[in-house]
């Protein structure tokens, strides 16, 4: 194994880092406590998801398509298992792995895979055996679930009624979050061999996809159950800010497209918390380990946009108080658990075009365990979540800035993927008719949303308007 002692890690009700590389964290009783910072692995090209064997052994997925191993503190150049048609392109690629809750019996392993199909990409969810460091025996749970370079999800997660739950996008189509004849932005429930539970909240509604668990949501990449209470919590991603920590329960829509960031409407889920500017939630955790005592019960979130962890205190659902940890260490956080040993692992996500540059040296896969080597004090970032300011009044401007600004730019000067619009340079078309089209219809192949349904014909032409007005 490459271990670096990079860092040592110190919390003041949480852990952030130091240039120095010092850090250090008082607990309640005022006792010191010391963490480290070792690299486990690097040249990796997004990690997307760490979990655990019962024997200690790591199991990761690359998006490119491959399931790696380290053991024993040394990475395996074999992989586990290689997906030979991996549909990799953007956000898309080898994503959620989850054991079986009854690994040790029966050796099974979930993994959720983008895949092309007459030119189309799709996700499914495979099952494998697991045989002598092999995955063998593929099943396909489910498949078919149309996917985009964006907006795929797919975080898995056995719940404590050991049913499988899947996270999936909305496939840059927004309209689909509320269709339940479709997959799409939904957090789907079914049995460990496929079939689809009895008490599934629409098992009797004949229109509507049976495995549905709830609906409305835009990107959901985090699924985490809080011990005790067995509530699920979902992060979610917004558009141009709107970042979102739900509290899923049976049944219930979660808006989007038809409310996002502040807004409310009846019969729809608001969000628990809600970030704006955006942070880009992740994988989510319980730290439920030994390591760190202070840890206990607090929601750890990986932060993509953000550049770090998001630590959430708890307390009978009502939320305490809420720190940024590693901010801008680090770059962007992928995966975060919680290992057999109670230390807590992360992954890297910088090799994540177009938000990063892709340089190398590419994604790392971190641990941050105790250690007893002193540092200088810091204190962590404390901040607030954005959800009781005042709802923003639906405008031509406004619903540009929350819904278009983070691809073509806030003066639609455009970004390091998507070409700039001043000056009327637009590739397809650039009269009022050739805009509307594309806002109604998008064009999902290279990563624009299809806004038809989602909001109104009347605001996609004010819209259309508001395009032409600022690019002249």
């Amino acid at each position: 194994m490459r271990i670096n002692h990079l860092a040592s890690l110190a919390l003041v009700l949480g852990f952030a880092f130091l240039s120095g590389f010092n850090y250090r964290k008082k607990n309640m009783y005022g006792k010191e406590v010391f963490f480290k910072i070792d690299t486990l692995a690097a040249n990796l090209i997004v990690p997307w998801q760490i979990t655990f064997l019962p024997d200690k052994t790591m199991l990761f997925t690359e998006r490119t398509g491959e399931v790696r191993l380290i053991r024993n503190g040394k990475l395996s150049e074999r992989p586990v298992l290689k997906v030979n048609d991996i549909k990799a392109e953007s956000k898309t690629g080898l994503l959620g792995t989850v054991l079986h809750p009854n690994f040790i019996k029966n050796h099974l392993i979930y993994i959720a895979q983008n895949y092309g199909e007459n030119n189309k990409i799709r996700l499914r969810v495979v099952q494998y055996l697991y045989e002598k460091d092999n995955l063998i025996n593929p099943k396909t749970l489910i498949q078919g679930i149309p996917g985009a370079r964006n907006h795929t999800g797919c975080r898995l997660v056995f719940g404590p009624d050991k049913k499988l739950y899947i996270s999936t996008g909305d496939a840059d189509q927004p309209i689909l979050a509320q269709d339940l004849k479709t997959y799409n932005g939904k957090i789907l429930r079914i049995n460990d061999d496929g079939s689809i539970p009895k008490d599934n909240p629409f098992i009797e509604n004949d229109t509507a996809k049976k495995e549905i668990w709830s609906y409305g949501h835009r990107n959901p990449q985090g699924l985490a159950f809080e011990p005790f209470t067995n509530k699920l919590y979902a992060t979610e991603h917004g558009p141009t800010g709107g970042d979102e920590l739900n509290v899923i329960e049976k049944g219930s829509n979660y808006g989007w497209p038809v409310i996002h960031h502040q807004e409310t409407k009846h019969g729809m889920v608001k969000p628990f918390l809600e970030y704006t500017p955006s942070i880009g939630p992740a994988e989510a955790t319980f730290y439920k380990g030994n390591a760190f005592p202070e840890l206990k019960g607090s929601l750890l979130v990986a932060c993509l946009r953000g550049e770090s962890i998001l630590r959430i205190q708890l307390d009978q659902g009502k939320v305490v108080k809420q720190e940024v940890l590693l901010k801008k260490q680090y770059g962007r956080i992928r995966s975060i658990v919680v290992g057999p040993d109670g230390f807590i692992y992360i992954s890297t996500s910088n090799f994540d075009l177009p938000e990063s540059k892709g340089e190398r040296p590419y994604d790392m896969i971190l641990r941050l365990s105790p250690s007893t080597e002193k540092g200088n004090q810091i204190i962590a970032q404390q901040i607030i979540s954005n959800n009781k300011g005042d709802i923003v009044q639906s405008s031509p401007a406004n619903m540009f800035n929350q819904l278009c600004a983070s691809c073509h730019g806030d003066k639609l000067q455009g970004s390091t993927s998507v070409y700039s619009l001043v000056g009327g340079k637009f590739k397809h078309g650039g009269d009022k008719k050739s805009i509307v089209n594309n806002i109604t219809n998008g064009i999902v192949d290279k990563g624009m949303p299809a806004w038809n349904g989602a909001i109104s014909k009347k605001d996609i032409e004010s819209l259309a308007d508001y395009v032409l007005l600022n690019t002249k």
